[in-house]
């Protein structure tokens, strides 16, 4: 059960969703999955950053190490505009995480297959 302040903001980007026009409480549900998906990309990336930096080892890359690969980062788009962050989360980021796995058939390739992201008018944090 969330609580606290995390709830507030789980409601409040809920309410922005419902008034933006998507009523389905399943859609909101998987939207607000992929968008909590993606930001813990960006924390998981984090992560390995510090680690790397406090003992020297090298640890496995999330996101591709180029400049384009580093604007898939939640920190790095997340101040945007909104149409902005539309744009690069429907463009950049959803490509990217739709192929995460290469080639291979998984769970996760097949349910990435037809999943698509709805275009929302307000910033979420």
């Amino acid at each position: 059960m969330i609580t606290g302040q995390v709830r507030n903001k789980v409601d409040k980007i809920w309410t922005d969703i419902w008034s933006g026009g998507i009523s389905n409480p399943l859609t909101i549900i998987e939207q607000l999955t992929y968008l909590m998906f993606i930001q813990s990309l960006d924390e998981k990336e984090l992560e390995n950053e510090s680690f790397e930096n406090l003992t020297g080892e090298t640890m496995p890359k999330i996101l591709p190490q180029t400049a384009a690969g580093q604007n898939l980062r939640w920190s790095q788009f997340k101040e945007k505009d909104p149409r902005e962050i539309f744009e690069t989360i429907s463009q950049q980021v959803f490509p990217f995480i739709k192929t995460m796995n290469g080639e291979s058939q998984t769970a996760f390739s097949r349910y990435m297959d037809d999943a698509i992201v709805l275009q929302l008018v307000r910033t979420v944090e």
